[in-house]
C-alpha cells in the first residue's frame, strides 16, 4: 500500500496503520487519548496592543491578543508550554490527565522593572 505508514501495537505487536485508534487484533488503544487546552489571555490595559505567541512542545499553536482565547487539541500527558513575547517569555510544564482531558489556562502580561513577561495566573478543569 503506497502512502500508508505502519506502526506496531504495544500490547500484542500486531501491525497497525497510523490512523487506527485500536489494534484490530487485541483491541488495545494505539492512538493517544486526546483532550484540549484553552489558552485565555486576561484583558489588561498594560500591553493590550501586543499579541503573545503560545508554543506547545516547541510548536506554535496560537497567537493571542488581549482579552481573547484559543483552544488547541492536546494529547493526555505532559506538555511544555512557552509564552513568547519580544521582551521575555515564560516556560511551564502542564499535564493533562485522563480524568480531566480539557483544561483552561489563564495567563496575563506581568509588568517588570525592565521587561514584561507572560505569566500563568490560573488553571482550571473544564
Amino acid at each position: 500500500m503506497k502512502g500508508v505508514i505502519f506502526m506496531f501495537c504495544n500490547k500484542c505487536g500486531n501491525k497497525v496503520e497510523d490512523n487506527d485508534i485500536f489494534c484490530n487484533k487485541c483491541g488495545f488503544r494505539v492512538a493517544p487519548e486526546m483532550g484540549s487546552i484553552t489558552f485565555a489571555r486576561e484583558g489588561k490595559f498594560y500591553g493590550s496592543l501586543v499579541a503573545i505567541q503560545v508554543f506547545m512542545d516547541g510548536i506554535l499553536v496560537a497567537t493571542i491578543k488581549n482579552g481573547t482565547e484559543a483552544t488547541v487539541p492536546a494529547s493526555i500527558g505532559k506538555h511544555k508550554i512557552s509564552f513568547n513575547l519580544w521582551s521575555g517569555n515564560d516556560i511551564e510544564d502542564i499535564e493533562i490527565f485522563p480524568a480531566h482531558p480539557n483544561i483552561k489556562v489563564f495567563f496575563t502580561l506581568k509588568a517588570g522593572a525592565v521587561t514584561s513577561k507572560p505569566r500563568i495566573t490560573n488553571i482550571i478543569n473544564l
